[in-house]
């Protein structure tokens, strides 16, 4: 499909299609804006349509046509419009197609390509499924895609298609697929992102942190993981130099000083770190940024010369602490190397970041009890604060695991808890394309996928807002993590079929709740009236602007009682005189939990001001 004629600019719009996640997942498409930049350079008039920054900004009404939606933040009149590329990825996929089956209705004549980590590995069956989707961009389309905007625009001729590394197309309605391009060898190269075509501040507003492409490529080959393959297993880095040359440029065009710095394994190669971080201190940079490790990468040393050079978090993907399950993974990590990774970052004022998976096949409840009870103790643990992310394992396209898609069947529960869009439902005749749409699909049974997807919520929530209370389970409650999941699962929730995530975390707040008031150990009750206050009405307040308050009597001195829940502990703590209460006072969603011998006059104070007021 050819572009038509014309003396202006090529209008060339770039889209980033809603992503699930929570309200705060958003961050500038760094992607979409490289490759703006890439085409202004080339001489293109490039566009950027965020539909996942519109999404997260409450734009776009679940209960209206999402494509219509979509398509309104484009223009109208088909003449402004030269061709459209959409970055794609897996679990949104199914949204994305919406989009581009309503872009084709809308804007006929124009070129829509695809490109991104999905369709990379399934090229050939996008084409096949659908006639809306002109051509296919396999892996880094940095300098193939104006490539084939040059074809496009010199007529489309085969010759000229044929050239475009990287391409999947169809010549005569049969696809072809021509040759990989292989990858950017010199990221220097690359322009800064095209940060005018967006208003950071709107990023900002929303989530105050920025990424930075500090290089591609991962060395390692997890089965579950695609990335290795989407980038060649070529691991390669930008300068130091010309990365904190793009970072000062960041702050200049932002004022934003909290960078990701991403790469998918940045400290593979420690001599480039400490350069990195020489880097940084030598131009007396102030700001704080986060990277990616593998456990087995971190030293002490490195650790230091991160932290002292602005280094906050750093994220392990850790999966599991099962040596059985890492064999089973290809990944490989050490369950002592793990622990050390945690520690080193830990003691060198880094905050751990680290990834669980939950649904191993032949996982035993001993391996998941292990891997629970590591990121309970690192969550709880004062010096190490660590923040834990849980995933169920899923099939994803370019990852080894793909190779038994046959396997994977749709599966409602599986759809919806992926579902870019609360409350969207993929097409029923979309549903068989298992391969096409992995993420709308899954390889085990309903039971299965049922409990899984409820552990690694149930994981999630506890772990992020009541983690003193289900180690307390563990500790005081003689519980196991598999016993706490079976017996807050035997009320029966319902937020898998529910698309409002402050009501899936109020139900299983409550639901630990419960089971703490079945376990009556006293000091567990108050470890509960630390950390949720108002289990008795609703947990988790949903954007209330009234102001609310709950007054529970403290029986405990508090540290001695986290000390007990801890287990560093092995007496009781110590009962206070009578006449301390446990004031907890929330408006919307801030709120103060503290100790005091005078609730009412607080909470006077509160009313007659603010929240503020009783600081």
């Amino acid at each position: 499909m050819k572009l038509p004629v014309t003396d202006r600019p090529r209008q060339i719009y770039l889209v980033q299609p809603p992503i699930a996640g929570t309200p705060t997942d958003v961050t500038a498409p760094l992607g979409v804006l490289l490759l703006a930049a890439i085409l202004e350079r080339e001489g293109y008039q490039a566009h950027v349509v965020d539909l996942n920054l519109r999404n997260k900004q409450g734009r776009i009404d679940p209960a209206r046509s999402i494509r219509s939606q979509m398509i309104g933040f484009f223009p109208k009149d088909t003449q402004q419009i030269d061709a459209v590329g959409i970055t794609t990825w897996s679990y949104n996929f199914d949204v994305t197609m919406e989009l581009v089956e309503e872009i084709k209705k809308r804007h006929k004549g124009v070129p829509v390509i695809l490109g991104g980590p999905h369709v990379t590995f399934v090229d050939r069956e996008t084409l096949e499924a659908f006639s809306t989707v002109d051509y296919v961009l396999r892996g880094e389309s940095d300098h193939s895609f104006p490539r084939l905007l040059q074809a496009l625009s010199d007529g489309a001729r085969p010759e000229d298609l044929e050239q475009v590394p990287g391409l999947t197309w169809r010549r005569d309605g049969a696809v072809v697929q021509n040759p990989s391009g292989g990858v950017v060898e010199d990221l220097d190269s690359l322009p800064y992102p095209a940060l005018h075509l967006v208003d950071p501040q709107e990023y900002l507003a929303i989530n105050p942190i920025l990424f930075v492409e500090a290089g591609r490529g991962c060395p390692y080959n997890c089965n579950f993981c695609s990335t290795s393959h989407m980038f060649q297993r070529k691991y390669r880095v930008k300068s130091a130099k010309r990365l904190i040359d793009e970072v000062e440029w960041v702050i200049a065009q932002t004022g934003n000083r909290n960078f990701e710095l991403l790469h998918d394994n940045l400290v593979a190669n420690k001599a480039y770190v400490r350069e990195l971080c020489e880097e940084i201190r030598e131009r007396n940079l102030d700001i704080e940024w986060a990277c990616t490790s593998r456990t087995d990468n971190m030293t002490e040393d490195v650790a230091e010369v991160m932290f002292l050079a602005g280094c906050t978090d750093v994220f392990f993907g850790i999966e599991t602490l099962s040596a059985e399950r890492q064999q089973w993974t290809g990944k490989k990590l050490k369950p002592a190397k793990i622990e050390e990774a945690i520690a080193v970052t830990a003691r060198q004022h880094i905050r751990p970041q680290t990834g669980i998976i939950v649904g191993f096949p032949d996982e035993s409840a001993e391996e998941f009890d292990a891997t629970v009870e590591a990121a309970l103790r690192w969550t709880t643990d004062p010096q190490v604060k660590a923040a834990i992310s849980t995933a169920v394992l899923r099939y994803y396209p370019g990852a080894d695991l793909f190779a038994h898609a046959d396997d994977l069947r749709y599966d409602r529960l599986a759809a919806a808890d992926n579902a870019p869009i609360p409350g969207f439902s993929p097409r029923k005749a979309w549903r068989k394309l298992t391969r096409l749409f992995p993420l709308q699909s899954i390889h085990t049974p309903p039971e299965e996928t049922r409990k899984n997807l409820e552990r690694t919520h149930l994981v999630r929530t506890l772990l992020g807002h009541a983690p003193l209370t289900f180690r307390g389970c563990l500790t005081l409650g003689g519980l196991t993590p598999t016993e706490v999941m079976d017996r807050l699962r035997a009320g029966g929730f319902t937020f898998l079929e529910s698309s409002d995530a402050v009501a899936r975390e109020n139900q299983i707040l409550s639901a630990i709740a419960k089971l703490v008031e079945e376990l009556d150990v006293p000091p567990l009750t108050e470890v509960l009236k630390w950390e949720l206050p108002f289990w008795q009405t609703t947990p988790l307040a949903a954007g209330d602007v009234e102001l609310q308050a709950a007054v529970h009597p403290q029986w405990y001195d508090q540290a001695q009682l986290i000390d007990h829940v801890l287990g560093a502990r092995g007496r009781p703590p110590r009962k206070l005189p009578a006449g301390l209460s446990i004031l907890a006072v929330r408006q919307g969603e801030d709120s103060l939990v503290c100790s005091t011998s005078d609730p009412q006059g607080l909470l006077r104070r509160a009313r007659m001001g603010s929240l503020q007021a009783v600081i």
